[in-house]
């Protein structure tokens, strides 16, 4: 009876491992991605990241789990009463579609006045690399007139 069990058990194991962890499509990690920016989790966002994976939003760079865990902490974290912006997740986001080529996912996107496409480069069922690219204004309100 114990050998019988031994070869349940190496399969339990090796399916178990990440390399043999079923792969996410760019689209579905995309939609995860999404999810858990909706649910302002930082974390959840900075594990789908290969460990020296990049987040490029804007002029900023977020290179690592650590700094896009920080970085995504401060675009759809809790926000005190009355801050403008995103923030506990992305209120006013409209998706409007979602697609791939290959290991490359894309979602264009808006809110309000702003429009964006983010790239995902997915590889190893890891995001190696975010780019954001937006037009518009950003939301929040409007710079205070020159005096």
């Amino acid at each position: 009876m114990k050998l019988k069990l031994a070869p349940l058990a190496v399969l339990a194991a090796l399916a178990a491992t990440p390399a043999l962890a079923q792969a996410l499509t760019p689209e579905q990690f995309i939609q995860r991605h999404m999810d858990f920016a909706a649910k302002g989790d930082a974390d959840a966002i900075a594990n789908d990241f290969a460990v020296d994976g990049a987040s490029i939003n804007g002029g900023n760079a977020a290179v690592g789990r650590d700094a896009i865990r920080a970085q995504f902490a401060r675009l759809v974290g809790p926000r005190p009463a009355g801050a403008g912006g995103g923030g506990g997740g992305m209120g006013g986001m409209k998706v409007d579609k979602i697609w791939s080529q290959g290991n490359v996912g894309f979602i264009q996107w808006e809110a309000g006045p702003m429009h964006a496409t983010e790239v995902f480069v997915i590889k190893d069922n890891k995001i190696q690399s975010q780019s954001v690219y937006m037009s518009g204004a950003p939301g929040g309100p409007p710079p205070a007139a020159p005096k």
